[in-house]
């Protein structure tokens, strides 16, 4: 079985300095999808999709608020929410909810 690791805790930058948060948010993303593989024995990779999206509008300067997730079948198991102030401080919140697993999975 594959070891689940931690879900990340939020990350707080500068916009233009979000080194590493990508690598960071596939390792979390590939590590959910390895862990639902291994426990329901699943080896298919086609139940499984990473979508984005915009949470708001652009206002001015104003960046977007963004959500990145990972389906498992029409499942969200995990995500990350990237969110930007008007001083364009970013925050990545990282979230994992695999109480799919608990039930049947259809």
């Amino acid at each position: 079985m594959v070891e689940l690791i931690k879900v990340p805790k939020a990350i707080f930058r500068q916009t233009g300095f979000g080194e590493g948060i990508d690598k960071l948010m596939n390792d979390f993303f590939i590590n959910t999808k390895e862990y639902v593989q291994s426990k329901l024995k699943e080896s298919e990779d086609c139940y499984f999709e990473i979508k984005s999206a915009s949470l708001t509008y652009s206002l001015g300067d104003v960046p977007i608020d963004r959500i990145k997730y990972v389906l498992y079948k029409k499942y969200v198991i995990a995500g990350m929410l990237e969110t930007t102030d008007i001083f364009s401080d970013l925050q990545f919140t990282f979230f994992r909810d695999l109480s799919c697993l608990e039930k049947k999975v259809n």
